[in-house]
């Protein structure tokens, strides 16, 4: 059975709208708090999950270890995280939220609540058991697109195009 178009053309909309709704919450909490959403949601993470690597913590609130990075060093500019070598891995920096930091969390606690916990939690729980599902299928879809096609790997020695090109020496073009 093919797919309704309208429907898709629906939810395709529903979601460019969902992303303009959190984009806009973003800027009234950085308005509001002088804190960015993704360091609020590290801030916040921080706060369940102390002295964590940042490469745990990018796991944790979805984004890439580089993003994450620039993220904790601007919070450690405004001195509301502190970074320090592990006991048991002194390879690994790990995270933690300061007292500055839980203080100006705290000061924002409309916005550390998401709003949209309030409306989910006024369905009752058939619906929303019916949205996680919904959303983790949407996820996976998106996750499997953002992935691409895995590439085959190959066993033995390259074939030639696939190997590197050949520097040559002493060979100009006429």
């Amino acid at each position: 059975m093919a797919a309704d178009k309208n429907l898709i053309g629906e939810i395709s909309n529903n979601l460019r709208h969902l992303i303009q709704l959190l984009q806009t919450r973003s800027k009234k909490i950085r308005k509001e708090t002088g804190i960015t959403g993704p360091q609020l949601l590290a801030m916040k993470t921080l706060t369940e999950f102390p002295d964590i690597s940042i490469s745990e913590l990018a796991r944790r609130i979805y984004l890439h270890p580089a993003t994450v990075v620039g993220i904790v060093d601007r919070l450690e500019g405004r001195s509301f995280v502190k970074r320090r070598r592990s006991k048991r891995d002194l390879r690994q920096v790990n995270v933690r939220l300061t007292a500055k930091g839980k203080s100006a969390l705290q000061k924002a606690p409309g916005a550390a609540r998401a709003p949209v916990l309030d409306g989910l939690e006024t369905l009752p729980d058939k619906k929303l058991k019916r949205l996680s599902l919904s959303l983790a299928q949407l996820v996976r879809i998106l996750d499997l697109s953002a992935k691409g096609p895995v590439p085959k790997r190959r066993r033995g020695r390259p074939r030639k195009e696939e190997s590197m090109p050949v520097k040559r020496r002493g060979r100009k073009s006429s």
